[in-house]
């Protein structure tokens, strides 16, 4: 077994500082365990009671406003019977609180003889009074009011004319609170002395709590804190009552933090959940809504914490879920609330006793300081030695990959390390001087297909690709050579880097074109979509480039491209001393060719049957027939790549549709229907070219006479 030199020296010291390592973790241990378990009891309890308070605290202003207001009993009675007024004292009072308690959601106060009044805050500062007479009168009065203030223009919604009684109607003010519209409605059936807050209240005869119910306006799950008030005799005269929606409850709990991950919720003994951070606590059951349980809340140690709680009656424990323990903690609200509810806490254990665990590491790593001078001392001498050498081997893995960016220099005081180092720079840069001749890519993916620099070849189906520039020649000669070759290397440049950024290996350049292909050495199912890909971007690339050219006063360049696939004989061609990665065979030449037919159509890209048959479903291809190829027996069916099926225009797709259906009428020999729909696309396309040949070709064939293909 072979050890490193850097191991070996630190080896010995590692076993010195595991044993003195040990001994003072285990100690401090024992001595901190015992202390822990009680600090944490007593931090727990302390979260507890100020989240205890916090809550109270929350729901407590219920209670004040249900007091304040019933202490006046009388002027109650004058603000429901003079709530045709513009302002009454209960509005007054229940619009201040609203707005001083933003976990109050209405105020509002009914008597005996069903009458109503509600005060709401609606949204951005905005709200509502609510005033219901059974009788219909106080809507007549009020409206008499609003003529007499010279309000009569105010925004009325409903009709109080239309036949129904209009026994209710909403005072809406805007964020002023000024008075901003009048909303009627007719046969209101809503009646305070039969909801469960009056009713509770009246039989309490003192402060009453409900149940969680529906709002009848905000159709909103809350409770209710309802308060009576009688006359000197003690008859019931009215309830006033105060909502508080169990969602603003839950936002509270939100921010109350207990630890980084602890949750704070509160649930009665029947076990409905009252409020839960970031839940509906709602459920539809049976076309009507009901308090979740705890058994439906998404959280194990919850639900957990609670079972264990109604199962033992404890108050403070620790449930384990998925291997974290958690604390949890119950504290039943004050008897004189009202309510049998319950304040539940339950917080990971790490979240409290994680600085003792931090305390204890702290004491293993003054230990491990005691050490780490000596152990130091060690890692830097063998450091010296070993982290040169295996530098000098992550860098000949990364020539291995052909990785040649970068720079790589090592100073060592050891001679052989400088030797070895000096060595292994001058390999790199003469490598990297090589790699503009020698595609590094490719030699990249020869490595990771485990195909090493022998002579030899496979059968593969493959995509090729041939480009050219069109007339060249005149273009060369009327340039000096130096631009003409700067020009020709940003065009050929361009081209390499749109074939491999779609997947393509750069065969070789010819000249003035480029040679490519797609399906090796890696291989992949889609190399004829990717080939028709690069074609259709580096079409668009020239076309980006010439008019930069352009701008420039330089001469723009017009490419040709061929497409074929097919199988094709892939691998390292040459000699021993010299060979190169390509492909050769009939479907090379075939793409070749293709690419010159282009010349006869003044077309751009031509592809082969079978490229279009592999990409046909991501590309708008137009057949331009049958072509004879030199070298070929039978005719080559042809296409023109249009443009990607995602890409290409409503009129790209008529115009490929309305050629296919002429071309299928000259090869069925119906020449005079194929010259007239040929004619019609010429004059909607007068400079396709494709277009006028088949349009001579079908004089040529009426005028021989033939009829037949």
């Amino acid at each position: 077994m072979k050890v490193k030199l850097k191991v070996n020296i630190i080896v010995a010291f590692s076993a010195l500082l595991i044993a003195t390592v040990s001994i003072i973790f285990f100690y401090t241990q024992k001595q901190t365990t015992t202390g822990v378990d009680q600090i944490t009891q007593d931090l727990v309890s302390t979260v507890t009671k100020n989240v205890s308070e916090e809550a109270i605290s929350f729901l407590k202003p219920a209670v004040q406003i249900t007091t304040n207001l019933t202490q006046n009993s009388s002027r109650l009675q004058s603000s429901l019977k003079h709530s045709d007024s513009l302002e009454t004292h209960f509005e007054v009072h229940a619009l201040d609180m609203l707005k001083m308690y933003p976990q109050i959601s209405g105020i509002f106060v009914g008597d005996e003889q069903g009458r109503f009044l509600f005060a709401k805050q609606i949204r951005e500062g905005k709200a509502g009074i609510k005033v219901i007479d059974p009788t219909g009168e106080l809507l007549t009065k009020f409206m008499n009011l609003l003529e007499e203030k010279g309000l009569q223009d105010l925004n009325i919604i409903g009709d109080e004319n239309a036949g129904a009684i209009v026994n209710s109607f909403w005072k809406n003010l805007n964020a002023a609170g000024e008075l901003s519209e009048i909303r009627l409605n007719k046969d209101d059936n809503y009646d305070p002395r039969l909801r469960p807050w009056y009713q509770g209240a009246q039989k309490a005869e003192k402060i009453f709590w409900t149940n969680t119910y529906i709002f009848f306006t905000a159709q909103k799950p809350g409770i209710t804190v309802a308060e009576p008030y009688f006359n000197a005799f003690g008859d019931l005269i009215g309830v006033v009552g105060v909502d508080i929606e169990l969602d603003q409850l839950s936002v509270f709990l939100e921010d109350q933090q207990v630890g980084k991950g602890g949750l704070v919720f509160i649930f009665d003994k029947e076990g409905k959940v009252i409020a839960f951070p970031e839940i509906k606590l709602m459920k539809m059951e049976n076309e009507k809504m009901r308090p979740l349980q705890f058994t439906e809340l998404d959280f194990p140690s919850v639900q957990k914490a609670i079972n264990n709680y109604f199962e033992t009656g404890e108050l403070s424990f620790t449930v384990t879920e998925n291997g974290i323990n958690y604390f949890s903690v119950f504290t039943p609200f004050p008897s004189n609330f009202g309510k049998d509810w319950l304040i539940g806490i339950v917080v990971p254990e790490d979240d409290f006793i994680g600085f003792f665990k931090e305390m204890q590491t702290g004491i293993v790593l003054i230990s491990l300081c005691v050490l780490l001078v000596s152990i130091g001392i060690a890692w830097w001498l063998s450091n010296s030695i070993s982290r040169p050498i295996e530098r000098i081997t992550e860098e000949q893995k990364r020539i291995e990959g052909m990785n040649l960016d970068g720079e790589f220099n090592i100073d060592s005081s050891i001679t052989e390390v400088e030797a070895l180092s000096h060595g292994m720079v001058a390999m790199r840069n003469s490598l990297k001087a090589f790699q503009s001749y020698i595609p590094a890519e490719l030699v990249r993916q020869l490595i990771q297909q485990g195909e090493g620099a022998t002579l030899g070849g496979r059968e593969r189906t493959l995509s090729i690709l041939f480009a050219d520039i069109s007339n060249f020649t005149t273009i060369s000669e009327n340039m000096a050579p130096e631009p003409l070759m700067l020009q020709l290397s940003e065009y050929l440049g361009m081209l390499a880097d749109t074939i491999r950024f779609n997947h393509g290996t750069v065969d070789k350049y010819l000249g003035d074109g480029v040679m490519a292909f797609w399906g090796a050495p890696v291989p992949s199912e889609q190399h004829a979509i990717h080939a028709c890909q690069a074609a259709l971007n580096c079409s668009k690339g020239i076309q980006e480039m010439n008019r930069s050219w352009e701008l420039k006063g330089k001469r723009p360049f017009w490419s040709r491209f061929g497409i074929h696939t097919g199988v094709t004989l892939v691998g390292n061609l040459g000699s021993q001393s010299r060979m190169n990665y390509t492909v050769v065979g009939d479907s090379v030449n075939l793409a070749s060719r293709l690419e010159g037919v282009n010349k006869i159509y003044k077309t751009e890209i031509i592809v082969s049957s079978d490229t279009r048959d592999a990409a046909e479903k991501e590309f708008l291809f137009r057949p331009l027939g049958s072509v004879a190829v030199k070298g070929k027996k039978q005719e080559v069916e042809i296409y023109e790549l249009v443009e990607s099926i995602t890409q290409a225009t409503e009129e790209q797709i008529q115009f490929s549709g309305d050629f296919t259906a002429a071309l299928s009428l000259f090869q069925n020999g119906d020449f005079f229907e194929a010259k007239k729909l040929f004619s019609m696309i010429g004059d909607q396309n007068p400079t396709d070219h494709p277009t006028k040949i088949y349009i001579e070709k079908c004089l040529e064939k009426e005028g021989s006479g033939i009829s037949s293909n």
